[in-house]
């Protein structure tokens, strides 16, 4: 196939491995130079297999913009003469992610891999990178304020169930956090604030977010990022920012998605973890061990309660046992000592009254003997006094005179009422049973009651004379 301009004069078409060749040749002269570089060095990693390390070399404006970047690597027996050097100047650090460093370079192009940088040394008299001494100053400047702990003092709610989520929408962070929240089983709550993740803008609209989140009363805001280069996370380095975070009266977590570094974010946010996962998890964490807390509590407390209902009803059929035995050995005691008593009194009863009986029979035979004694003395003295007395004279008279008394007893029996109303005579009586003597206490229809020596007959008053 010929493809032709617009004169309609073949055009030559090139090969990919020969426009590369072109490249080598054309930087073949500058490969052969060394020369000394000064760069941030960023995504450092040492390769423990093959012994090389990789990184990358950056150079940023006063505002933090990136203008230039390009791969770097130090071969195996570079590095190893290089950390050697750095042990014995006892500077061991200084190749470490994120630091600024002087290094002697040469241009090396691969076809496959591109243009790179060899590293053969490094002067370890160069001082540290600027998104180091950025993020060292605001650290200083915050402490010497005595602020730097102010946002780990507010308060975070045990049960942490409604959250504000600042991070860029639809991105790989929110999709991590979201997804994590919503699979736990608990009643999370997330409000989300819309923020750009870097760039010139992302001060100003993560302060706002934070202000809005506040009022919207979260119990945690969390500002979420899902990794990205040292010089896209050298945003959050930022001194507005730190202070919006410590200024908010709500705890903020942070998970910027760094693995090694540790931004200004990391030292004052109330929490710190590595990714928007990590710190999902983390909140998820949080209430399943509050359940496991509340759900232990739960089970020490029935099992305490149970245990002291068991003791309190082993205690109660004790006392009630005990209660019914001390009952019952009063009971019989006391009946013990009630027969006792008894026994006792019949006992006194029965000597006293055998010894009072012996006593009034001993009284009753004396006065016996006394008065037979009494008796016959006072006979003799009056049958003596009677011979002296003419006896027989008197009995005469007393003979007489109990004639008399009973004729006159005859008398009086003959005027007892059953003897009068044997001789014909009756008793009337009105209803109220009053004897009546006269005419005059009867009245026409009285009812009158007539008593006769065998009976009594009841009458009624039909006319009075």
């Amino acid at each position: 196939m010929q493809v032709t301009d617009n004169q309609n004069q073949p055009v030559r078409i090139y090969l990919l491995r020969e426009i590369t060749n072109l490249i080598k040749d054309a930087l073949l002269e500058l490969s052969g130079y060394e020369f000394w570089v000064r760069a941030h060095l960023i995504a450092a990693r040492w390769e423990q297999r093959s012994g090389h390390y990789y990184c990358e070399l950056m150079d940023v404006d006063a505002a933090g913009d990136t203008i230039a970047r390009i791969r770097a690597i130090i071969w195996r027996h570079n590095y190893m003469k290089i950390t050697k050097k750095l042990q014995i100047l006892g500077i061991p650090d200084a190749l470490k992610d994120n630091s600024e460093v002087c290094v002697l370079c040469a241009v090396r192009y691969h076809e496959i891999y591109g243009l790179s940088l060899d590293i053969y040394d490094i002067d370890p008299t160069f001082g540290e990178s600027w998104i180091n001494l950025n993020r060292r100053q605001i650290l200083e400047k915050l402490t010497k304020e005595g602020i730097l702990n102010k946002n780990k003092e507010t308060y975070l709610p045990v049960a942490s169930l409604r959250i504000g989520l600042i991070t860029s929408k639809e991105s790989a962070a929110y999709n991590d956090f979201t997804k994590t929240i919503l699979a736990s089983p608990f009643s999370f709550q997330v409000v989300f604030a819309d923020c750009p993740m870097q760039g010139e803008d992302m001060e100003q609209g993560l302060v706002s977010s934070l202000q809005q989140l506040s009022w919207a009363q979260v119990d945690v805001i969390c500002i979420v990022r899902g990794g990205g280069s040292q010089a896209d996370l050298a945003w959050f380095d930022n001194e507005q920012i730190a202070r919006a975070v410590l200024d908010c009266p709500i705890p903020v977590w942070v998970g910027i998605g760094h693995e090694i570094d540790i931004g200004v974010l990391d030292f004052i946010a109330h929490t710190s973890c590595k990714t928007p996962t990590a710190v999902a998890e983390t909140l998820v964490q949080r209430i399943q061990e509050l359940v496991i807390i509340l759900k232990a509590a739960d089970d020490q407390l029935q099992h305490i309660v149970d245990r002291r209902v068991a003791t309190e009803e082993q205690l109660l059929q004790k006392n009630i046992h005990g209660a019914m035995m001390g009952f019952r050995k009063q009971f019989e005691l006391a009946s013990a000592q009630l027969d006792n008593s008894i026994m006792g009194v019949r006992s006194s009863f029965e000597r006293v009254f055998i010894n009072e009986k012996a006593n009034i029979e001993g009284k009753v035979q004396r006065l016996h003997d006394r008065s037979a004694w009494l008796l016959d003395t006072k006979q003799e003295s009056f049958e003596e006094r009677c011979n002296r007395l003419q006896l027989s004279r008197y009995l005469h008279i007393v003979a007489d005179k109990q004639a008399s008394l009973d004729d006159r007893g005859r008398h009086l029996d003959a005027m007892l009422p059953g003897q009068v109303l044997k001789r014909g005579y009756t008793i009337t009586r009105d209803n109220r049973g009053q004897v009546m003597k006269s005419v005059r206490q009867i009245k026409e229809d009285d009812s009158i009651e007539t008593q006769f020596t065998d009976g009594t007959a009841t009458s009624v008053v039909t006319k009075r004379r």
